[in-house]
């Protein structure tokens, strides 16, 4: 992408332009050599894709539809070196509407790497599409132009460059520039790629991690629920009661919080997890001490197994919505201390 045309104003301005055709030839060189694929838009003099096309041509023989031509319906500069003789190299699409700026800008997600070369406000603008979504990039920076103005902010902006890279990109075009660039491309590929694949990775160790804990969640359910036959099956007494009670509560207030942690597409299930256990303990300790104070009886009778129902209702409920538990908890205020007695004296008739 670029242009180099003597007759218009660049900002910054072009520097050797007379240069740019003959390092546009290597660089078609360079990537023929790599082999690499071409992706064109237009055959116009004012810009550098014949160019890099004379020069792609002139190295081996390329693979048949290894230039991609990506020009708007209708528009018929298309005139690129051995078209006509040599159609099988080309693979010429049109994009759909007559504006060139939809089919271009939507090719840009195809491509695994853009060289900008000169070129005005359409350079710049693919420069910034590249940094902004990491596609490899690589801006002659020596030429002026657009490619300049890209570079000189290819340092602000951390994707797959690296400093070294950047600096290379400053420098002055020479013999061995056009191998350098197809190498730096290469290497920005490949951190992408690499990136790809660890965010992938990170992906299906976080699904692992959430199947185990909706996995562990429902054990913990199962085990809470279990109680309930658990107790009627032994004979009844307070002990036994009281383990069922605790231990319900305590796992169907665990299962609670992973379930919600499941349902908020959560990460942390463990700390989680760790919150409802605690946040089913604290709504147990409440409910049950309030069963007896009214019932001291209550756990060494039939009443204790019914209480289970209930009990593993309000665990698997206070997990499910333990931040609502603490925060009423840190709203509470802390019992007085009860106040002093009389002061010690001597007895009656001292």
């Amino acid at each position: 992408m670029g242009s180099a045309d003597p007759g218009r104003e660049y900002e910054p301005p072009l520097v050797a332009g007379h240069r740019v055709e003959g390092a546009c030839g290597q660089i078609g060189a360079a990537l023929a050599e790599a082999g690499c694929d071409l992706v064109v838009y237009s055959s116009e003099a004012q810009f550098v894709e014949d160019w890099v096309i004379t020069g792609y041509l002139a190295h081996g023989e390329p693979e048949p539809g290894s230039i991609h031509v990506r020009p708007p319906y209708g528009d018929v500069d298309t005139d690129f070196p051995l078209l006509d003789e040599r159609p099988e190299l080309y693979d010429v699409r049109y994009e759909s509407g007559s504006e060139w700026e939809s089919g271009y800008y939507r090719s840009l997600a195809e491509v695994h790497g853009v060289v900008l070369i000169g070129g005005g406000r359409s350079t710049l603008i693919t420069g910034m599409v590249c940094l902004a979504f990491g596609i490899p990039v690589y801006a002659a920076a020596c030429f002026g132009g657009a490619g300049r103005k890209v570079w000189d902010v290819m340092n602000r902006v951390e994707r797959h460059l690296t400093p070294e890279e950047v600096s290379a990109m400053g420098a002055e075009w020479g013999r061995d520039t056009a191998a350098r660039l197809v190498r730096i491309l290469a290497a920005q590929r490949e951190r992408k790629d690499e990136r790809r694949r660890l965010d992938a990775r990170a992906v299906r160790r976080a699904a692992w991690r959430s199947a185990f804990g909706i996995t562990v969640g429902l054990l913990l359910l199962c085990l809470g629920l279990g109680m309930i036959p658990l107790t009627y099956a032994l004979d009844a007494s307070a002990a036994v009661n009281l383990t069922g009670l605790i231990v319900g509560a305590l796992a169907t207030g665990t299962s609670g919080a992973i379930t919600r942690n499941a349902f908020d597409r959560g990460e942390h299930w463990a700390r989680t997890a760790a919150l409802g256990m605690s946040a089913g303990a604290v709504a147990f300790l409440l409910f049950v001490s309030a069963q007896l104070a009214a019932s001291p009886d209550i756990l060494s009778g039939e009443g204790a197994r019914r209480l289970l129902f209930f009990v593993l209702t309000v665990g698997f409920v206070s997990g499910f919505t333990f931040d609502a538990v603490y925060g009423r908890l840190k709203q509470a205020e802390p019992p007085l201390p009860p106040p002093p007695g009389p002061p010690a004296g001597p007895p009656n008739g001292g």
